[in-house]
């Protein structure tokens, strides 16, 4: 008779195509799939990985396998909608079983830091002397990271987690943050347009449903969120509120800690304990709200969720399994049997062609609440102009200051200038590791690299040859600020971007004091424009109105519009009427016309057209490879046998490249991508993971990236 012994299949958490088998220990418990394990790999290695099949094997064959370290969790850390759901999404995404997991478990991260005390010491010393001996008998606060280093014998996060169970050891968790003061007890008046969304939104509790709510700026969104949610809770559910930006999580909170009961707040930026302090309380929360990586926080009465700015490109993750926020929220809410509702004033062409269709429900707030005070939109002809700030704008500002009005400024370049320029050759300083020009950060004396981070000091003069001849090239945020305090300078300025405001500390400071009336003219990024609430902005500037409007990139003119009506939206928004200065080069330009609200639905039906007519998406399904190494020929010879094996196994699909890159090297490593598109819509990327795993392993040092609907061409 043969003689087997339990094992485990466990998809580790690195790059790779298949999980291993490993032999169960019985001190171990029960297996499960969907723990968490720590197994051996190599020498003596350790990695974490989940267990994915439970299964027994021969004792003949058992022979070469290695045994399960340790046992990580109890129970699943997912419950079964969410695995189901998370299996659709490595599909769609073509992700390996390992990265899979280490992106819908990231939320589950930091056990190191987990912190436990004695809570009964003879029970402990009965079950477990040795963690006895390392608790002691006081009530000192001990990390997983220590205890489980300190034990000599087998299984020690394993041991730990059944002390907590038996109530001989405690888990030490942090209470929630205090939130940040809001409105609360405010009454709003809902309108007429407000009070038919939320009848419809009210009418699908309990049932699938995307809906697109599709409103002016400042035409009252949120309320009608709040009290969506509000009806969710009052029924016994949870809420998702999903956000773009961290720097928009304060503002976020403010509104619906008094609205919404028990909040939680999740963000990558957010200390460990306080992230801690969430993750141990899903099943009490009413609410969270967070960015992207908050979608995988498994709640367990979850009834709706909320996409706000869904248009925005931050909602793609760029780093590990390239998936988007957006799209997985509605898949989530389909797998779960609830509502999403996607919120923005500038839809993505992507949501709005499913509106168009009948996919996701239309609901339209077309005025501001209140009324507001209306934006008047000016274009400022720069041509033959010196000045990178023209007399119209600067008296804008000064006459803002003095009605007692704010203003905000909008450039999307950070730094003094994007490059330093030699007028004696032409030459421009470069990252030494990416194909990118150094900025200059002329406050902090460095030319730096936005692609890598390398950063190196400026130089006297031009390396190339020689002369003192080097000039700043174009405009940055830093720049404008100098321009502003020579021209204006009782005119009270602050900066807002990823260098002035690196922290969420200092962004909320920023943004309070604004609020607060102590500055008179905030001048950023994107950071300034997504989302903000500022009733006494009645100006904004735009300082570079033709900045990313002529990229080829298929979707260019689509963000450019997004942009720039997201701007002159932060105009008016309380009683008095709003003012916007474009300052453009290209007066003429046609999309120049095309700005403004009121003209949204007829620019989003002509960028559909546009795609159809080129079969870009949403009427054709993109995915991007792109392979990468330090040697350029390694990178391009992976990207051709890539090729060579794709050509005509995947009927109907147009397959182009290999090519360089737009940004053909970044961090020292060479890309070459390949274009897949398929028109059916049908074929990717599903036909696609077969193929790619025929190819086998990569030549060592050659990564490949695949993006399925790739939103960065660059």
């Amino acid at each position: 008779m043969r003689r087997l012994l339990p094992a485990v299949d466990v998809a580790l958490f690195a790059p790779l195509a298949e999980p291993f088998t490993y032999l169960w220990p019985e001190g171990l418990g029960r297996p499960e799939t969907g723990i968490r394990v720590l197994v051996p790999l190599g020498a003596t290695a350790q990695r974490m990985g989940v267990v994915e099949r439970v299964h027994a094997v021969d004792l003949e064959n058992a022979a070469g396998l290695k045994p399960v370290a340790d046992r990580i969790d109890a129970l699943p850390l997912l419950p079964d909608g969410y695995r189901r759901w998370s299996a659709r999404l490595a599909a769609y995404y073509l992700a390996r079983p390992g990265a899979r997991w280490e992106t819908v478990l990231a939320w589950a991260g930091d056990e190191g830091r987990r912190r436990y005390r004695l809570r009964d010491g003879a029970l402990l010393r009965a079950l477990d002397p040795e963690l006895a001996d390392l608790f002691g008998t006081g009530r000192r606060i001990r990390t997983q990271q220590r205890l489980c280093a300190r034990v000599g014998g087998p299984h020690p996060c394993w041991r730990l987690r059944r002390a907590v169970e038996q109530g001989a050891v405690e888990e030490v968790i942090d209470p929630l943050p205090t939130p940040p003061a809001g409105e609360e007890g405010r009454a709003i008046r809902l309108n007429q347009d407000q009070e038919r969304a939320l009848g419809r939104l009210s009418g699908a509790r309990g049932a699938f449903g995307c809906h697109l709510l599709f409103g002016c700026t400042g035409s009252g969104k949120t309320e009608v969120y709040l009290r969506a949610a509000e009806q969710v809770i009052a029924d016994g559910g949870q809420v998702l509120v999903l956000v773009p930006e961290i720097g928009l999580t304060p503002m976020w909170m403010a509104r619906v800690a008094h609205r919404l009961g028990r909040v939680g707040l999740w963000h990558s930026a957010l200390d460990p304990r306080a992230r801690h302090a969430v993750r141990m309380r899903l099943g009490r929360l009413d609410a969270v709200v967070g960015t992207r990586s908050a979608l995988f926080l498994p709640l367990p009465r979850l009834g709706l969720i909320v996409v706000d700015e869904e248009h925005d490109a931050s909602f793609k993750q760029q780093e590990g399994v390239p998936f988007s926020a957006r799209d997985m929220a509605v898949l989530l809410a389909q797998e779960l049997g609830i509502p999403v509702v996607l919120g923005s004033a500038t839809p993505s062409v992507e949501s709005w062609w499913q509106a168009e269709r009948g996919r996701y429900r239309l609901l339209e707030l077309p005025r501001r609440v209140g009324g507001g005070g209306g934006v008047a939109t000016e274009v400022v002809d720069m041509r033959g102009s010196g000045s990178l700030l023209s007399d119209a704008l600067k008296q804008a500002l000064e006459e803002t200051r003095r009605s007692g009005g704010q203003s905000l400024l909008y450039l999307n370049r950070r730094g003094y200038a994007p490059a330093l320029h030699c007028t004696a050759c032409g030459g421009q300083p470069e990252c030494r590791h990416c194909s990118a020009r150094l900025t200059l950060h002329r406050r902090r004396a460095l030319l730096c690299c936005h692609l890598c981070g390398w950063q190196r000091g400026v130089p006297d003069r031009c390396e190339a040859c020689g002369e003192q001849a080097l000039v700043p090239l174009g405009a940055g945020t830093e720049r404008i600020v100098e321009l502003l305090a020579e021209a204006l300078p009782e005119l009270r300025v602050a900066r807002l971007d990823r260098d002035a405001a690196a922290s969420m500390e200092q962004r909320i400071s920023l943004l309070d004091r604004f609020a607060g009336g102590e500055i008179d003219c905030l001048i950023g990024t994107q950071m300034v424009v997504k989302g903000h609430h500022f009733p006494r902005v009645t100006l904004v500037g735009v300082v570079q109105a033709d900045l990313g409007l002529n990229l080829p990139d298929v979707r260019a003119a689509e963000r450019w519009w997004q942009q720039l009506t997201q701007v002159i939206g932060r105009a008016g928004r309380g009683d008095r009427p709003g003012r916007t200065l474009l300052q453009s080069y290209q007066p003429d330009h046609p999309w120049l016309q095309r700005l403004g609200e009121e003209q949204a639905r007829a620019i989003l039906r002509q960028e559909l057209a546009n795609r159809r007519a080129f079969g870009a998406p949403p009427f054709s399904r993109w995915v991007r490879l792109v392979y990468s190494a330090v040697r350029e020929g390694r990178a391009l010879e992976a990207a051709r046998n890539a090729r060579d094996a794709l050509e005509g196994r995947l009927p109907g699909v147009r397959l182009a490249g290999p090519v360089p890159c737009v940004l053909e090297r970044i961090n020292r490593r060479y890309r070459f991508e390949l274009l897949l598109r398929d028109a059916s819509r049908r074929v990717l990327p599903w036909a696609l993971a077969p193929l790619l795993q025929r190819l086998g392993r990569l030549p060592s040092g050659v990564r490949c990236k695949v993006d399925v609907d790739p939103l960065e061409m660059m």
